[in-house]
């Protein structure tokens, strides 16, 4: 299972949280979301998510806090700090590549990929 292989691969990589592993129930793993442990990295989400692009990995940050879509920007007047956990895991987390016809190279270039980001750009 991919999101096994992620969890072997990332598991020791500090400046990341991974999700919870599932082993207690079955979990589709549609979606494999890491947070950076912005406070340990030199970089931001932005530039971490630059970086796997570079390297040809395309990602992206699935879920979006409701505050932050900009019809509750516009109707409401909301922003950021208005709700800053949500806001927080927001600006930490990014949704790797995951889908049953990935091949073992794609998988190992995208854990080996990730791990390489935090090392070079660690505190």
């Amino acid at each position: 299972m991919i999101a096994c292989q992620y969890r072997e691969r990332l598991s020791a990589v500090l400046e990341l949280e991974l999700p919870p592993d599932g082993s207690d129930r079955v979990h589709s793993w549609h979606l494999y979301p890491i947070k950076l442990n912005l406070e340990r990295l030199t970089i931001d989400r932005n530039r971490f998510i630059e970086e796997l692009m570079q390297r040809g990995i395309g990602c992206s940050v699935h879920w979006r806090p409701l505050h932050l879509h900009p019809y509750y920007e516009q109707a409401f007047g909301w922003k950021s700090e208005d709700l800053p956990i949500a806001t927080g895991v927001w600006q930490r987390l990014i949704s790797l590549p995951i889908f049953p016809g990935m091949n073992q190279v794609e998988i190992e270039t995208v854990g080996s990929s990730v791990a390489e980001i935090c090392r070079s750009h660690a505190r």
